[in-house]
């Protein structure tokens, strides 16, 4: 038995199976449509963390003078 995956965005309702099913011409066949979810992209891409653990080393002091030391 053979198989065979194709995954395509469906722009109509017709779908062009190309010369890759030729063997498969003339044989019984079932064809699924199957809907993928796939994830969204997160809108916005991080550059850094949005908190850091110092151990208390910034208490009291300003942190511009702690970035150059």
């Amino acid at each position: 038995m053979n198989s065979i995956i194709i995954k395509k965005r469906l722009d109509s309702d017709v779908i062009k199976l190309g010369t890759q099913v030729s063997f498969l011409l003339g044989k019984n066949v079932e064809i699924v449509i199957r809907e993928l979810i796939t994830p969204q992209p997160n809108e916005k891409k991080w550059n850094h963390l949005g908190d850091a653990d110092l151990g208390g080393k910034t208490d009291h002091i300003h942190i511009r003078n702690f970035a150059h030391d």
